[in-house]
């Protein structure tokens, strides 16, 4: 004879929360790779930035930058100096707004955290579409804003952030999970970077053209140039004088003087006159030879009438 015993009822024991998951070379591989990747945008936008600097810097004193062969050490130095103070206001902006996100995670609770949250979330979903619309036509028409240089790119990385956080938001209350999509990641962080570039490449061009204007203003007070050459050169301009060496054995028969050094680079001089116009001055690239000799004095300093 069997006995039945009877069927337990009733509500069974939770099971134990899973733990989590420790870090490991996973973890670790995740973390290296997205310091990488934001390691190599910066660096992009940095030689970016020293490029268009460069295009525009040299366009204002009318010679095309490829004439001087410029190294990458002197694009990235340009970039660098140009993009120092924006960058140091835009990673200071990004850890304030860190920090005051996670105080009021701790100050409020997480009920009232998720309050916020909810509250914000449509707000930046407008916010951020209507960045990216505004961004958008100023694309087509960058008139309005044209003294508002790198404006309209970091408004539509912005618009992208604010649109991307509340569709996070959204999909992550409907559906109950908060895996991240990758192909949203992807997407998102490829429209950021296109918002970033614009931005640079916007803000780099005035930039250079704000400091070949500074540069220019500064010609006068540069050193005096005096150039001493094996062969008639044929330098012809306002204030530039021409003189031929009385003696006949002087292994360079001919002086220029008026002259300022603007740079050289990759075997290349760029001389402009002393009285040198945005309007109508000239420059001059002449390479460097052994049948060129080079002095240099105080800016005001007048020559001798024979060499």
């Amino acid at each position: 004879m069997t006995i039945r015993r009877p069927l337990r009822r009733g509500l069974r024991a939770p099971a134990p929360p899973e733990p989590e998951p420790a870090a490991g070379p996973a973890h670790a591989l995740k973390l290296v790779g997205a310091v990488l990747a934001n390691t190599t945008l910066l660096t992009a936008l940095l030689y970016y930035f020293g490029l268009v600097y460069t295009q525009t810097y040299f366009a204002y004193f009318r010679v095309h930058y490829t004439l001087l062969g410029q190294t990458p050490d002197e694009i990235f130095g340009r970039g660098v100096d140009g993009v120092l103070l924006p960058l140091t206001g835009v990673a200071g902006a990004a850890l304030l707004f860190l920090v005051l996100t996670r105080f009021l995670k701790i100050r409020l609770g997480e009920a009232s955290w998720s309050r916020l949250l909810r509250i914000c979330s449509p707000v930046a979903g407008v916010l951020g579409l209507a960045l990216l619309a505004g961004s958008t036509a100023i694309a087509f028409d960058p008139e309005p804003l044209r003294d508002r240089p790198g404006l309209p790119g970091v408004g539509f990385a912005l618009g992208v952030l604010m649109a991307l956080f509340s569709w996070r938001h959204w999909t992550s209350r409907r559906t109950g999970s908060t895996r991240s999509n990758v192909a949203e990641l992807v997407t998102g962080y490829a429209l950021v970077s296109i918002g970033l570039f614009w931005a640079v490449g916007d803000y780099s061009g005035a930039v250079g053209t704000s400091r070949a204007f500074e540069a220019s203003g500064l010609i006068p007070s540069r050193p005096a140039a005096t150039l001493y050459s094996a062969e008639s050169l044929n330098l012809t301009a306002h204030g530039v004088t021409q003189v031929k060496c009385a003696d006949p054995g002087s292994a360079y028969k001919y002086r220029y003087t008026g002259l300022k050094l603007l740079l050289q680079s990759s075997g290349q001089y760029v001389f402009l006159p002393s009285n040198w116009r945005a309007s109508t001055g000239v420059a001059f690239v002449i390479p460097k030879t052994d049948k060129l000799r080079l002095e240099f004095g105080p800016s005001r300093s007048v020559p001798p009438p024979a060499c």
